[in-house]
């Protein structure tokens, strides 16, 4: 099997095996706790959708929807360390701007401002990973320069995403679900959960770290 056929297969496993641990529980009816369920929820439908899209060769929307995931993370991660109540009210009658470089800020300060610096530089390195391939998720979701330039192969009409690029989007939004799906469980003191979930993520991370080489996604 190819890259791209073993990271569609062991990202749809990873995202049945995080759907059947997230319906095992009642969750808390307060209102943080329900936008966090939405969330999750949200980005679970994003995720298989995005694997049938491109099953089905529609990469162009594919790509258009790998922000989306990482909209439903940064957001869930920011409403549940970060977030007053009267802004999660806000948050809830799309009254609060989502300023990505102030959230990915405040995320740092709520989630790392404790811990110890090597774990603050690392989250560093992710923070800063990650707000360089936002600005490709926005083309691709916008229409913008990269999306226009997928549309042509040479100077024919006809789409061109690369084998190399469609294993980055799909490893990109894996990675994302896994990360929401930690905190997630944390929040809710899941621990069974989310130690399943850890695991699936370190083994992924392992199985995949060296096989996937900048495809050229951004």
């Amino acid at each position: 099997m190819s890259l791209l056929d073993d990271i569609s297969t062991r990202g749809a496993e990873i995202r049945e095996r995080l759907r059947q641990l997230f319906h095992r529980h009642e969750y808390p009816p307060d209102t943080k706790s329900l936008l966090l369920q939405a969330y999750v929820d949200i980005a679970l439908e994003h995720h298989d959708a995005i694997w049938l899209l491109a099953k089905c060769r529609l990469n162009g929307s594919a790509f258009a929807m790998v922000r989306l995931v990482y909209d439903a993370m940064f957001r869930a991660l920011w409403i549940n360390k970060v977030a007053t109540e009267h802004q999660i009210e806000q948050a809830i009658d799309d009254k609060l701007g989502f300023d990505i470089n102030k959230i990915l800020d405040q995320i740092k300060e709520g989630y790392f401002s404790d811990r110890p610096p090597e774990e603050a530089e690392l989250f560093d390195k992710i923070l800063q990973s990650l707000k360089e391939a936002w600005g490709a998720m926005c083309s691709y979701t916008h229409s913008g320069a990269l999306q226009l330039a997928r549309r042509f192969t040479g100077d024919e009409l006809k789409p061109d995403y690369s084998e190399g690029a469609i294993v980055e989007a799909l490893n990109l939004v894996t990675l994302a679900l896994l990360l929401l799906m930690h905190m997630f469980f944390v929040s809710m003191r899941c621990q069974k959960e989310d130690e399943e979930t850890q695991t699936l993520l370190r083994q992924y991370s392992v199985d995949f770290a060296d096989r996937i080489r900048g495809g050229q996604y951004r």
